[in-house]
């Protein structure tokens, strides 16, 4: 039996009972106890219902962001899709590269609901690159009274021969060389970080500190479980 029938139940005999409290004031008390209980429940049920509409609402309000780094025969973009409910407003793009360059663009472009926007993203981020980049972008958003960032996501961008950019994928892909902090040895940028596994720019930092701290241990030997094997290409 489910709430709604107990209460209804409860109801029903809290009336007859008041009908009763009138012929025999000895079931009075019986009944007031009955009022006082369906009372409670109803405000408990009221309660359940306000907090699951707030609940309801604050989904409905909440940003829902999905973006990805495209490449057009050299303009570099970022897509940005609106899934959730509402508009919402993509205030700044924080960009982070590989040698903890970092650039910061104010925007202004709403993207609509279920809809799709595409952002331009200046070139300087990935300037003077002779092969390949990794990116590392979040965006700021604003939505209903609500100003979030998005998650960081990492993209490696490919460079064709005249310095512009000619492909994108996600997950960072680069070359991250190594050098010995204690003999700076490097072997001509042979000693690379492996990437495997690793979703954000502060995943690969700490990699590559706890390879580089792997070096100085074992300096001459230069050893490390991080260094790129054949089979991570």
């Amino acid at each position: 039996m489910n709430r709604r029938t107990l209460r209804r139940a409860a109801i029903s005999v809290a009336i007859v009972l008041c009908i009763a409290s009138l012929k025999w004031p000895q079931v009075q008390g019986v009944a007031t106890i009955l009022l006082l209980l369906v009372i409670f429940e109803y405000v408990l049920l009221t309660q359940e219902n306000i907090e699951l509409f707030r609940r309801q609402l604050e989904r409905q309000e909440r940003v829902h962001v999905h973006f990805e780094l495209i490449c057009r025969n050299g303009p570099l973009l970022i897509r940005v899709s609106n899934l959730g409910v509402w508009n919402f407003l993509v205030d700044a793009i924080h960009v982070r590269t590989q040698d903890i360059d970092e650039f910061h663009y104010s925007t202004a472009d709403v993207v609509e609901s279920g809809k799709t926007a595409l952002i331009d993203l200046p070139r300087e981020v990935c300037a003077g690159r002779p092969l390949t980049v990794d990116l590392e972008i979040t965006l700021e958003v604003v939505g209903m009274d609500v100003r979030s960032k998005t998650e960081p996501q990492c993209f490696n961008v490919g460079m064709a021969l005249d310095g512009i950019p000619n492909r994108v994928k996600r997950g960072a892909d680069a070359i991250w060389s190594l050098t010995c902090p204690k003999c700076n040895a490097s072997f001509g940028g042979l000693l690379l970080l492996s990437l495997q596994g690793l979703k954000t720019f502060d995943d690969v930092f700490a990699r590559k500190r706890e390879a580089l701290e792997d070096f100085r241990n074992s300096c001459p030997n230069h050893a490390s479980r991080w260094l790129m094997k054949n089979e991570d290409g």
